[in-house]
């Protein structure tokens, strides 16, 4: 039987979470199965979605508890009649939990469709009821997480499993090879040197404070180094402050959102990941699949994509001199680095394929048809 996948995403915004999303809906359809996306209208899933040609259904999701959101979520329960719903952030997991359960009631359905949510970042302490009675089973980016939620001892363990993120390698090595926009080429060609990647949304905990503090100490012995950040995010008037504050303006590039950004990650020295907190990250793993030296976090799940002085480099997360220090080591230690990457790239072509995480994620719905 072809299995019917409704995905739903209320962020407005375009991160990893968002990314990988997309790529599971695409695989899927490649396999046959049929899916759907609901999402805000003014999204930037919304808009990649369609063109990738995705069937994508606009929902508010102004809240948790908005009644015209429940009320759509639940006719396109009833139309379209999944086999699992999965959620993602918290405007819609909530919807969809009380969408879902109104449709079995209101038609006195036997089974309704597996609630499933992707669970990458768990603000506060975890309540035990939402994740053994509103979802039928909770998806965590990593082995850390998962311990984390399992502190909760009334947290049931058999309803939250691991699901590494999988990549497709093919597309990755495409988008490498493809032509960065115009002005973020331009500036890497106005100020040559060796230089810093850092693809990350535009959020406190991802480290860019970490790093520019780092950086401005940094320059002082490699003059000609340059950090480009990509992403977006509602930081970007207060980074770009704390750019020109500490005299770094000919240094840093807010980019944006970067299409293709392994074709970034091609031109990067080091690609860094200084986040304060990360469930797993995705940058490191993308750019060690292209053989691209990393330096990141001790922190969250990340030492489960990098072994120390293995496949790249940890650093304590929030240790601005600790950060000078391991960056100075990696900028003056080129080949070690390189090494290291190599044995990155066959670790993450190995272990994150796209494959593995799609026939995970099937085997779950498959095996929870619910009842109740």
């Amino acid at each position: 039987m072809i299995p019917r996948i409704l995905f739903t995403e209320s962020s407005p915004n375009l991160g990893g979470q968002e990314l990988q999303l997309l790529q599971q809906m695409s695989e899927l359809t490649a396999r046959g199965a049929a899916v759907h996306l609901l999402c805000r209208g003014n999204s930037r899933i919304a808009e990649l979605a369609r063109t990738r040609g995705l069937p994508t259904t606009v929902i508010p999701f102004r809240n948790s508890l908005h009644l015209p959101s429940i009320a759509a979520v639940a006719r396109v329960v009833s139309a379209w009649q999944p086999d699992a719903v999965i959620c993602h952030s918290g405007h819609d997991a909530n919807t969809c939990a009380l969408a879902v359960r109104i449709v079995k009631l209101m038609y006195r359905k036997r089974q309704r469709p597996c609630l499933i949510r992707m669970r990458t970042y768990q603000p506060g302490i975890p309540h035990a009821w939402t994740y053994n009675r509103l979802f039928d089973l909770t998806f965590v980016p990593s082995a850390e997480m998962r311990r984390q939620l399992l502190a909760n001892p009334r947290i049931r363990p058999d309803r939250i499993r691991v699901l590494y993120p999988g990549f497709l390698f093919e597309q990755i090595d495409r988008d490498a090879a493809t032509i960065l926009p115009p002005h973020l080429s331009a500036w890497l060609d106005q100020h040559p040197g060796p230089l810093l990647v850092h693809a990350a949304m535009l959020r406190a905990e991802k480290g860019h404070d970490v790093l520019l503090a780092a950086l401005a100490q940094l320059v002082k012995k490699f003059p000609s180094l340059r950090y480009v950040i990509a992403g977006e995010g509602e930081r970007r008037e207060e980074l770009t402050r704390v750019i020109t504050t500490q005299g770094l303006v000919e240094h840093v590039y807010l980019a944006g959102l970067v299409p293709h950004i392994a074709a970034l990650y091609q031109r990067a020295t080091l690609v860094v990941q200084p986040s304060l907190y990360e469930p797993l990250g995705m940058s490191q793993s993308e750019a060690l699949s292209l053989g691209i030296p990393v330096v990141a976090s001790r922190t969250g799940g990340i030492p489960e994509t990098i072994t120390h002085e293995h496949t790249g480099l940890l650093v304590a997360p929030g240790d601005v001199s600790a950060w000078v220090t391991t960056l100075t080591w990696a900028l003056e230690h080129p080949h070690e680095m390189k090494q290291m990457a190599s044995h990155g790239h066959d670790f993450v072509r190995t272990q994150f394929l796209m494959s593995k995480n799609i026939e995970a994620l099937l085997t779950a719905i498959t095996s929870s048809r619910v009842k109740t």
